[in-house]
Formats: C-alpha cells, sequence, structure tokens
C-alpha cells in the first residue's frame, strides 16, 4: 500500500483527484467537491469563532465595596440576552464597564475578538457597541427628529471649512442622514411627533426615542438600561417587538438589563442573574429563574 492508502502502483484518476464510488471528486476531507459540510462541522465552525462580546474578570470596587466582584458573560452575534437582579447588585455598573463609562479594576471586555477595555465610549461606539440609560438622556429642547440627528455620527458639515469648500458634500451627507433618521422615526412609531420636544414625550416614547438615537450609530450591539421601566403595558410591547425586528432583521444583537422578568422572559434566550456584584447563575430563561439560589435572591424564594 503507498502512503496514501491506495495499492502500489495505482494511479490517481485524470486530473489527480480521488473520486468516489459513484464517480464524484472527493476533496482532501473525505466528501464530494462542490457538497455542504455536515452540520457537526458547521457547527464546531461556530463554536471556533469568536462571541460578538465576552467580559472576563470585571471588578470595580468603589472604596471597600466590589460592585462588580468577577463577572464574566458572553453575548453572540445576533443573540437576546438578559441580565437581571435585586437593585444593587452590580448591573447598571457592569454596562458602565462594557460601554466604558467606567475602567475596571481588573478584568477586560472584547468586541468581535478585539480588545476595547481601555477605549472611550465613543470609539467603542464607533465599533458598534452602543447603550441606552436606564433614565432617558434626551434633549429636551431639541425635537424628536433634532435628537436624533444629533446622534447621528460626525458629518463633514462640523467643520467650517467643509462648509465653505465642500457645499455638495455636506448637503449630501445631511440629506443621508435625514432619510436615516426618518426611517428610524417611522420604525419606531414616533413619526407623528417628530417636530415635538422631547422633553414633551410620555415616559414611553422617550425610551423609544433612546432606542432611536443609538440606532443612528448603526450597531451591531445595544446595551439597554431597563427599557420597560416605568412604561405602559402597551407600549413594553411594542418595544419589545421594536427589539425582536431589529433582531431579525439588522442582526442587531442586545444585552438588556430588566426587572420586568415577565416581559423578559419571553423576549431572551440566554439569562444572567447577579447578586451582590456577582453572576450567579445563566442559561435558559426559564431554567435560570427556577434556580433555589435565584429565587432566594429574589423575594426570600418567590419570583
Amino acid at each position: 500500500m503507498s502512503a496514501k492508502g491506495r495499492p502500489e502502483g495505482e494511479l490517481l484518476p485524470p486530473g489527480g483527484k480521488a473520486r468516489s464510488a459513484k464517480g464524484a471528486p472527493v476533496s482532501a476531507k473525505g466528501r464530494p467537491e462542490g457538497a455542504p459540510a455536515s452540520p457537526g462541522a458547521t457547527a464546531q465552525a461556530a463554536r471556533a469563532a469568536p462571541p460578538l462580546l465576552a467580559a472576563t474578570g470585571l471588578v470595580k470596587a468603589f472604596g471597600g465595596f466590589r460592585a462588580v466582584d468577577d463577572v464574566a458573560f458572553e453575548v453572540a452575534e445576533r443573540q437576546l440576552t438578559g441580565i437581571v437582579g435585586t437593585n444593587g447588585a452590580g448591573k447598571s455598573t457592569a454596562f458602565a464597564l462594557v460601554a466604558g463609562q467606567l475602567a475596571p479594576d481588573a478584568g477586560s471586555v472584547t468586541l468581535g475578538g478585539d480588545d476595547i477595555t481601555r477605549l472611550s465610549p465613543s470609539a467603542r461606539a464607533r465599533r458598534g457597541l452602543a447603550r441606552t440609560f436606564q433614565v432617558p438622556r434626551e434633549f429636551t429642547h431639541l425635537t424628536v427628529r433634532d435628537n436624533l440627528l444629533a446622534a447621528a455620527p460626525r458629518t463633514s458639515g462640523e467643520t467650517l471649512s467643509s462648509v465653505f469648500l465642500q457645499p455638495r458634500r455636506v448637503r449630501a451627507e445631511e440629506a443621508a442622514q435625514a432619510a436615516i433618521a426618518e426611517r428610524w422615526l417611522a420604525f419606531l412609531n414616533l413619526a407623528a411627533v417628530a417636530d415635538l420636544h422631547a422633553g414633551k414625550l410620555s415616559g414611553g416614547q422617550k425610551k423609544l426615542l433612546e432606542l432611536g438615537r443609538v440606532l443612528m450609530l448603526a450597531p451591531r450591539l445595544i446595551l439597554l438600561d431597563e427599557p420597560f421601566a416605568g412604561v405602559n403595558p402597551v407600549l413594553i410591547g411594542e418595544i419589545s417587538a421594536r427589539i425582536r425586528e431589529l433582531n431579525a432583521t439588522e442582526g442587531i444583537a442586545f444585552v438588556i438589563i430588566e426587572h420586568n422578568l415577565e416581559a423578559l422572559k419571553r423576549l431572551v434566550s440566554q439569562l444572567y442573574v447577579m447578586d451582590r456584584g456577582r453572576v450567579i447563575a445563566e442559561g435558559d430563561p426559564a431554567a435560570v429563574l427556577a434556580d433555589a439560589r435565584v429565587q432566594e435572591a429574589y423575594m426570600g424564594g418567590v419570583i
């Protein structure tokens, strides 16, 4: 036998490629050329790809108090992930470490496999990581439309020289940004209030406006901090529907902090629970919420 497993002296077929019993060329991996990889091989390749977001060993202390203590979590491409916990569990502090508002005392954050731990919030946003806040931070005296335009990426018109030397380019960029803003206003059902001052919106509409502003950045991943807080049930359903649609059609992944467990459980596929600065459970939402440690952390054993 030769080193390649055929009888000595046997020649390869014309073209030098091995063939299957049916005569089809066989690749080096043993399957007919052009045939798709097996489901197992595809899953293995997916596992080899880095997660979209990975937080590893995050620590943040204020004085002697560790608000975040060795927190780790991952988010895959296009995944809907939830983070829950009682008040003071460290959820928003963990968000601030991931988004760059706070620097960790230890640990790292990667986005698409790249270390972004020391990048500024704006640099992270340019790479596709954006966040909203627990309390909306709209520009109250600007219109809803202008709030979206203010969040758009930097354009040539922001430099005085371009206004005079490249007026066509400035007008084209402004028209493009205006069209994007109109698209998100319609998508979020805010077109009817686009010319109102943002300060006049309801609590739920302000949450939608927050989402619209981060959408102007064309993000890959959005961190939502309590999007359902202070929002009526109808708007909770609308916000949830918009999140699902953005995930399905735009491929945007979400990490959502929320106290409304029922609404969150219906929305996400992966759930993390924090307590006293640490992750105490993770996995399928229904299984996690049935965990004894989680039930003990919430209301003495009743969720």
